[in-house]
């Protein structure tokens, strides 16, 4: 420049800045990281995404062990589950290819020859280190993707960490777990051969829906470290806090992550949403709790009810030879959305196991 000053330069990203920034972020040496990522988060990476999983396995050291997401992309695909395994399955790793579609992170993973990958068609996990085959030797056995036996329960006796790599709390998975382990009322579509649930089909979730009011409600409560990597914005929880965390906000209100209408005339499901934001935080800032492991659920099924009066009622809508009632408040179900239209914004009702109608229960059902 004219004046002798000159324009600065952006710092190189290199495998050792990532190492040196993972470390201030929080990860330990030896440990145990489940991560959720963004690598063009990051800005230029010298060495790209390969660059970027070696730098978690420099910062955790050699007995340190990293879990990504090698997930396929459930019940929205051709392909629920992975193809190339069928005739080998069950076993206690899986020893499929199958790209995952979670990015190059998780697919760099799975290309090193001393990479395992956990044995579930739909939500598979692959680790890299020490104790890769003790944190995936389980998954085998879990009855659905979050729920007993996924790895997030090794993580917790690890006492390993959650990183969210230039993403949001909405990636994290595990705030399924409790849902899972518990088999809520508004447990999503299960789908028995691959132990896949479609979450959001008897309930539209506040972390999809409004991702912002629930990194806003992880942030204010203090559970997650916050940090530079590269050029992203990053955070760190530690498993065990976060466990803690959802077991604290749920047994303050069990159906805290489903969004519903507020009243008998508002469908606004933002009102929601921000309502249960600030229980959850009022509920953590009052002390941990632990959440009963049998909660005293109020009775009801799907069975033929539908609640017309519901704000969040969507009407019944034609799909081959039935009609079908739809929910604004559910999201697609994975037997009509290919339907089209309604059919791919909105689900079936599930009035008989819905928390609106548990609290405002004077209405009649349909004869």
């Amino acid at each position: 420049m004219g004046d002798g000053s000159t324009a600065s330069t952006p710092r190189s990203i290199t495998r050792h800045s990532l190492v040196q920034d993972l470390k201030s972020l929080g990860v330990r040496e030896g440990d145990c990281v489940k991560l959720h990522r963004s690598v063009s988060s990051l800005g230029w990476v010298e060495g790209g995404a390969v660059s970027v999983f070696e730098a978690f396995l420099d910062a955790m050291g050699p007995h340190g062990t990293l879990l990504t997401p090698a997930f396929t992309e459930g019940a929205w695909t051709e392909h629920l589950s992975f193809p190339d395994c069928q005739e080998a399955c069950p076993q206690p790793f899986c020893p499929s290819q199958w790209p995952s579609h979670e990015g190059a992170i998780p697919n760099a993973a799975l290309r090193r020859p001393d990479s395992l990958r956990g044995c579930h068609p739909t939500h598979s996990w692959v680790a890299n280190g020490a104790r890769a085959e003790e944190v995936l030797r389980d998954q085998l056995h879990s009855p659905t993707p979050c729920g007993r036996d996924n790895p997030f329960e090794k993580l917790l006796e690890l006492d390993g960490c959650i990183v969210t790599l230039g993403v949001g709390v909405n990636t994290i998975t595990l705030w399924h777990y409790y849902e899972d382990l518990l088999e809520v009322p508004y447990m999503g579509y299960f789908h028995p051969r691959e132990r896949h649930l479609s979450y959001c089909a008897p309930g539209k979730r506040i972390q999809y829906d409004f991702p912002g009011i629930m990194q806003e409600v992880v942030e204010a409560s203090g559970i997650m470290t916050k940090g530079g990597v590269g050029r992203s914005n990053s955070g760190l929880i530690r498993a065990r806090t976060f466990r803690q965390f959802i077991a604290t906000i749920m047994a303050d209100d069990p159906y805290c992550f489903v969004l519903r209408p507020t009243t008998r005339e508002e469908g606004a499901l933002v009102d929601d949403a921000l309502a249960k934001a600030s229980a959850m935080l009022r509920a953590w800032r009052q002390g941990p709790r632990e959440l009963p492991l049998d909660p005293d659920w109020p009775e009801g099924a799907d069975d033929d009810l539908v609640r017309e009066d519901c704000p969040a009622f969507a009407g019944h809508h034609t799909a081959g030879d039935h009609q079908w009632p739809l929910c604004k408040a559910n999201d697609r179900h994975p037997e009509l959305f290919q339907h089209g239209g309604v059919f791919n914004q909105h689900g079936k009702t599930t009035c008989g196991r819905c928390s609106w109608h548990h609290q405002f229960p004077q209405q009649g059902q349909l004869e």
